[in-house]
């Protein structure tokens, strides 16, 4: 599950090549430098826009946030400050505007930047606490999965699954370079819980994270951690494309999706299938290299027929602009 989002203003150029479904070790590279440099950039506009609203001052902020390195990984919560300053502009509440900007005045700058991966339970940082109560909401239009029940996991020995996101690495590593790049370059967080409702989740709200819950009794861990760690890296790379560079001309059309059996806006189509071809290319790289642990067979085959609902989806109804129609049509080299 993901949700997605579109530039809000021109932002930095991308190579027209990158604009592609297959990963590129070095294109990766350039893709989050630029997406970094983007929302520094966005957060600085965002930080004197609020000044200017409110009459304010806010010098030590600023300054934390032009000596951040976009050479260096973005955590989520810095992310996250700056999707509560714009949703506080959106709200024309000067007191929520304040708020937000508060809550960015309270964040360190050894709290902007990730430097070292981590993996824990949710709740265990402050700031996720405000976006976990989000997931927590009733079911809307956009979420129709039922009651979401995420729980934290306390005291829990994480050992295990530790080793299983190592032993995932190493597999990815093995099979396919360019995947194993985006991992280790995008994902600054594991967060895992107990509950139902929601089996994994990320966004550009807080990117980087992915929450991740832990697999019910019977349900083989490793696979299980590399379906989800793979699918969800998916979408934080689309989302990092996507901020550059609005992708569709109609993404709020409401269409039938690959996986959901209710109907989805086309940007969730879009990256719904953008993820299932990353994960054939995955899954038919790992029958080759392991076929003992991956032999092909019905995992493979689902993601083929899924794949092939949303790629029809998007021919039928997507109206690309130029950037999307370059990554739609990279789709073709998917087999």
């Amino acid at each position: 599950m993901t949700e997605s989002h579109h530039a809000r203003t021109a932002g930095p150029s991308l190579p027209p090549e990158a604009f592609s479904v297959r990963p590129d070790v070095e294109l990766s590279r350039i893709v989050a430098h630029s997406y970094r440099r983007l929302m520094i950039s966005e957060l600085e506009r965002a930080v004197a826009h609020a000044e200017a609203g409110l009459q304010v001052e806010v010098p030590l902020l600023r300054e934390r946030i032009s000596s951040l390195d976009a050479a260096k990984r973005l955590s989520p919560a810095l992310f996250l400050g700056f999707t509560r300053l714009t949703d506080a502009f959106a709200s024309n509440r000067s007191d929520q505007v304040a708020d937000a900007l508060q809550w960015l005045c309270g964040l360190p700058h050894d709290a902007m930047t990730d430097t070292r991966f981590r993996i824990g339970s949710i709740l265990e940082e402050q700031w996720e606490a405000s976006f976990v109560e989000e997931l927590r909401k009733p079911p809307t239009d956009q979420h129709r999965e039922g009651d979401v029940v995420l729980e934290p996991l306390l005291e829990t020995d994480l050992s295990e699954f530790v080793s299983a996101h190592e032993d995932c690495l190493r597999l990815i590593e093995e099979c396919d370079e360019a995947l194993y790049k985006e991992v280790i370059t995008y994902v600054t967080r594991l967060k895992l819980f107990g509950g139902r409702g929601i089996a994994a989740f990320s966004s550009p709200r807080v990117f980087g994270a992915i929450f991740l819950r832990l697999p019910g009794e019977g349900v083989p861990l490793g696979p299980y951690w590399l379906e989800h760690l793979s699918h969800e890296t998916a979408h934080l790379a689309l989302n990092a494309l996507s901020a550059h560079a609005p992708l569709l001309e109609n993404p709020k059309e409401i269409r039938s999706a690959p996986i959901r059996p209710d109907p989805r806006p086309l940007y969730q189509v879009l990256h719904g299938t953008f993820v299932l071809a990353r994960q054939i290319r995955l899954f038919t790289a790992l029958s080759r290299t392991r076929p003992e642990e991956f032999p092909p067979g019905p995992l493979l085959e689902r993601t083929r027929d899924a794949y092939g609902r949303g790629h029809a989806t998007l021919s039928a109804s997507a109206r690309w602009t130029e950037q999307g129609a370059r990554l739609f049509g990279s789709f073709e080299a998917v087999s």
